[in-house]
């Protein structure tokens, strides 16, 4: 009869275990910032700087840069001005940019040249592009009419780390359209530009504006 009643109680304990693994992916919340909704209906036309890097990081800016502007033409919510590569305020963005600070005379040019209402920075803080990978990166939107920041978003995205498992298990089933890849969700953390796609989405999707 004791054995009967351990056999039971071990029978509940494994079903309760295969429902914890079983549990559904979920979407882990991100550090960011939205400022009211006043500051933000004016901010319509935007050009995305050059991204830069903190001290010691090394990644491909350019790549980054450009997957995370897909993401935001998919928001439909911005006009994004490209900086053309021989524009006469790139060289003096790029010197301050990597000093960490950026010249207020240079983005008072280009708004009044392009006619901006607002300007994005990205800094890459962190990253990693091989197995398991990682990408933490800064993005803030400045508002040329406030002067002030609108649109912030601070966070790193590790593959390593099991809420970001869950968080890209959760993007694979609810946002990308399925290859049919054998790899499955696990094909984002082996292939550096899904991942990098992923991040940015992420980062775009915090733009919720009531």
């Amino acid at each position: 009869m004791r054995l009967s009643s351990n056999a039971v109680l071990v029978g509940v304990l494994l079903a309760f275990a295969s429902c914890a693994l079983e549990r559904p992916p979920e979407k882990r919340a991100i550090n960011s910032y939205l400022a009211d909704a006043r500051d933000l209906a004016c901010v319509r036309r935007i050009m995305v700087l050059p991204f830069s890097e903190e001290p010691g990081v090394v990644a491909d800016k350019t790549r980054i840069r450009e997957t995370y502007i897909n993401e935001l033409l998919k928001l439909r919510r911005f006009e994004v001005v490209p900086l053309p590569a021989d524009s006469v305020e790139v060289v003096p963005l790029d010197a301050s940019l990597r000093h960490g600070r950026i010249s207020t005379d240079e983005i008072v040019a280009l708004c009044n040249r392009y006619r901006l209402d607002g300007v994005l920075l990205g800094t890459i803080t962190s990253c990693r592009a091989y197995t398991p990978p990682h990408l933490g990166m800064r993005t803030q939107l400045v508002s040329v009419h406030s002067g002030s920041i609108i649109w912030a978003v601070d966070a790193l995205y590790d593959a390593s780390d099991r809420s970001m498992q869950s968080d890209l298990r959760h993007y694979y089933d609810r946002v990308l359209t399925h290859d049919g890849n054998l790899h499955g969700f696990e094909f984002d953390t082996i292939a550096p530009t899904r991942f990098c796609a992923y991040v940015a989405h992420r980062f775009v999707g915090t733009w919720e504006e009531d």
